[in-house]
């Protein structure tokens, strides 16, 4: 595989992957990439779970990569401490989900998102949705069609809680969820 192909299949999980940090992670030494006689990088599936695994250290359990090389042991350890971070900066919104500022920018003209103070796990998870639509060609502008869902689904889910006997937010989200899951399952049942 090429690095190009290789970034493609490490965004998915990872956003943030670009060429020139693969580069980087091996000029460092931390990934040994095979080459052929021309000299194009060949990837394993080896090498692109490593990459994995120190993008994951670095993004998901906050070490270094000074610290990651010097402390093989880490991809020997497949426990995983569990660090939930539920705040972030813009600018770690951002680079945690692979969007730069001018694609969050026409994010909040088109009305997708706003600017806050404080960012959580929610707005992560989102934000990492956009980017790999922003991967793949797609911009805001070609989303109008959820802008009239949500509407739609938001009178709706309103109208459902009116059902319900106490109004309260863990109801609601209940409410998203199975509505949400209920919309997954039509697409994939009558589309793909």
């Amino acid at each position: 595989m090429n690095i190009g192909e290789v970034v493609k299949k490490l965004q998915v999980k990872h956003p943030s992957v670009t060429i020139s940090r693969i580069r980087f992670l091996e000029k460092e030494g931390l990934v040994n990439i095979k080459r052929s006689q021309g000299g194009t990088r060949k990837f394993s599936n080896n090498d692109i779970e490593r990459i994995s695994k120190i993008i994951s250290l670095q993004e998901t359990e906050f070490y270094s990569l000074k610290a990651i090389k010097n402390n093989p042991s880490l991809f020997k350890n497949s426990k995983s401490k569990s660090i939930t971070i539920d705040s972030y900066s813009l600018r770690d919104l951002l680079k945690q989900a692979g969007l730069n500022k001018e694609q969050y920018n026409s994010l909040i003209s088109y009305g997708f998102e706003e600017e806050k103070d404080d960012y959580n796990n929610k707005d992560l998870l989102r934000l990492k949705s956009w980017s790999y639509f922003y991967s793949i060609g797609l911009e805001p502008k070609n989303f109008s069609v959820l802008k009239s869902i949500n509407e739609r689904s938001g009178d709706f889910v309103e109208f459902i809680n009116s059902l319900l006997p106490d109004d309260t937010n863990a109801d609601k989200e209940i409410i998203i969820k199975n509505y949400s899951n209920l919309i997954r399952s039509y697409l994939l049942k009558n589309n793909f």
